[in-house]
């Protein structure tokens, strides 16, 4: 048997997580591309319904290899809906695993303007301050990040597992090697997040939570003690689960030497022509974070 990996990135508006993607496009369409009836596929990671991708990365086991990689990856991007594009495809080693990853980087989009923004409304989280709010204060949101890199218990940032692992015991330590805050436009910033491994909606609680210590609802202590208790005393300082829209799967990193596209050149596909950051970086380069409030209030034309 010869295995098979593709990243794949996909618009999960319209999807209801992974199995949706992976069961109403592409197993039909490999399966008939490469007369293959059954053609189990394994991924690196099962995105919840309305979440997307830029780069999740699944394998499959087929008889023979494909032909031409190159024109496999044209094939099925002609026959997929619009709203998912298979990126590239190579050979791994046949003792490849998907799932041994060493690392996951997600984005999240916050629009803080004052009012709603149609174009933009199915790709991030718009908070608009409410009337006598306070600003949202950015570098105070941005310390608190900085307080929960490292290895912690992230149990209060974690819900109830889905279906079967709901019954297994959790392990809540999980190290973040990067959580960072990118002002992209006045009112949009973006939230990068990069860990070993995460708990179930763990990055939108991350996120929720970020945005309500901007917002002056959350103290700084107060994070730290729910990562060193594994909860929060308040029943009002729970964080907010960031709405799924907002997020993005970035990549999947996997140990030097082993990722399914570390192989030779030559067995790799051509792949297709997409900006680095294509669903994630809209608009002009990132910006470092500036130290200032993003404040709803318009100014004065006088």
């Amino acid at each position: 048997m010869v295995k098979v990996a593709l990243s794949v990135a996909y618009d999960g508006t319209s999807f209801r997580g992974w199995t949706d993607v992976r069961d109403s496009t592409l197993r039909p369409t490999l399966s008939r591309l490469l007369r293959q009836s059954e053609l189990p596929l394994e991924v690196a990671s099962r995105t919840d319904a309305g979440v997307h991708a830029f780069g999740n990365v699944c394998s499959f086991s087929c008889a023979s290899p494909p032909r031409d990689l190159a024109q496999l990856t044209y094939s099925l991007n002609q026959l997929l809906p619009p709203e998912v594009c298979v990126t590239q495809i190579s050979l791994p080693p046949p003792d490849f695993d998907v799932r041994e990853t060493v690392g996951k980087e997600y984005r999240y989009h916050v629009n803080f303007a004052p009012r709603r923004q149609p174009l933009t409304r199915l790709y991030e989280w718009q908070v608009p301050a409410r009337r006598g709010a306070l600003a949202w204060d950015g570098a105070s949101a941005a310390h608190a990040a900085s307080l929960m890199l490292g290895r912690h218990s992230f149990a209060a940032f974690g819900n109830t597992p889905r279906g079967k692992e709901r019954r297994a015991p959790v392990d809540a330590s999980c190290a973040l090697q990067m959580l960072q805050l990118r002002q992209l436009t006045p009112t949009v910033v973006q939230f990068r997040v990069r860990g070993d491994r995460f708990l179930y909606k763990m990055v939108r609680n991350i996120v929720g939570a970020l945005v309500r210590v901007g917002q002056g609802e959350l103290e700084h202590e107060e994070l730290l003690h729910a990562l060193e208790s594994g909860r929060f005393e308040r029943s009002d300082s729970l964080p907010i689960t960031a709405p799924a829209h907002g997020l993005v799967l970035h990549s999947i990193m996997y140990a030097r030497g082993n990722g399914p596209f570390d192989c030779h050149e030559s067995l790799r596909a051509a792949g297709v022509n997409m900006q680095p950051d294509g669903l994630c970086d809209r608009g002009g380069g990132l910006r470092p974070w500036r130290v200032r409030a993003i404040s709803s209030r318009r100014r004065s034309n006088g």
